[in-house]
């Protein structure tokens, strides 16, 4: 496992995503001014489409289902190229429900949005599964990526609801390494498992060393533990919604402690995304470093690990969450 450095002052910083079309609209713009720093957006790996030839093997009919889930942008833009390539004219009718608000409006990018029947939740796979259950008579298409491991479909399944899965597009390595070297930043941000893969793919024998990590995502904290890394912010977390957020909070605390990366992990590497779906919930409360231990531990640690992840849902049902759908 990576061991992160004691004291580190953070200044440049690598963003595994496209750069925005203009930085200073960006919501890391801020982040960057207010604290000095130098992000380079470079996303690690690519998204491609598979081809309408190669999809009509999985003898899916696009029009044989009355709801759409979407879970990201890339599945909204692979649905409607999809949709096209096989000359599929969506009805009127199709019902369209969305992990997020964010996503919900990407649609619009197709479609007129006021025309549609769009629902969405506010953004966990339990909150998407409120407003799918008000409608679980439909029947329902699942886009998604080749290798997604999205826990979407585990809780359709524990709902009862019928959920086709429609890999429409697939993850490739970028070669990166020709481009950047690694060991010029102080802090990565990452936002797909592919992400993680692509890291260690681009650079062989990869030690994370003084490197601070950050992941947005449970899958994508959890890919990064496994491969060893040591995750200083895991975001989202229960006050910053969005990455952006996350890393001036966490940058905030940084400088509050002097630059003590440890002290300032133990409250941003260890936050625990809440409302996880419960198909996740016995080890969605865990912290990147208790995934760690439950995995290099015997049954012991896994037996105290699942104890504490029941006493924090529960925490988390008393709490309660409010759920945002709209229909438009």
């Amino acid at each position: 496992m990576g061991v992160a450095h004691k004291t580190l002052k953070v200044k440049n910083v690598l963003i595994s995503q496209p750069a925005p079309a203009d930085l200073e609209k960006s919501p890391y713009k801020p982040v960057a001014d207010k604290f000095g720093l130098k992000l380079v957006f470079k996303k690690l790996f690519q998204v491609e489409g598979i081809p309408a030839v190669e999809f009509r093997k999985n003898k899916i009919n696009l029009l044989d289902y009355s709801g759409v889930v979407l879970t990201s942008r890339n599945a909204v833009d692979h649905y409607f190229r999809m949709a096209k390539e096989m000359r599929a004219q969506i009805p009127i009718t199709m019902k369209f429900f969305c992990s997020s608000e964010s996503v919900a409006f990407y649609i619009q990018t197709y479609i007129q949005y006021r025309k549609r029947k769009i629902f969405y939740g506010k953004q966990t796979t339990a909150d998407l599964m409120e407003v799918v259950l008000k409608h679980k008579e439909e029947k329902f298409l699942f886009p998604c990526s080749e290798d997604s491991n999205s826990d979407v479909p585990a809780a359709f399944a524990k709902a009862k609801i019928p959920l086709k899965r429609a890999p429409m597009y697939r993850s490739v390595f970028s070669r990166v390494a020709d481009e950047i070297r690694i060991e010029d930043f102080d802090m990565v941000l990452m936002f797909s498992p592919m992400g993680v893969k692509s890291l260690f793919e681009n650079y062989p024998g990869f030690k994370q060393g003084k490197l601070l990590v950050g992941t947005f995502g449970l899958s994508v904290a959890e890919a990064a533990c496994q491969s060893g890394l040591a995750v200083n912010l895991a975001a989202p977390t229960p006050t910053a919604s969005s990455m952006a957020q996350a890393l001036d909070e966490f940058l905030s605390e940084l400088h509050k402690n002097s630059g003590d990366v440890e002290k300032t992990s133990q409250l941003f590497g260890h936050r625990v995304q809440q409302g996880l779906s419960s198909a996740k919930a016995s080890r969605a409360v865990r912290t990147p470093a208790e995934m760690v231990a439950v995995k290099s531990k015997g049954i012991e640690s896994k037996v105290a690990a699942n104890k504490a992840a029941a006493l924090a849902v529960i925490a988390g049902k008393k709490g309660g969450r409010s759920m945002v759908h709209a229909q438009k």
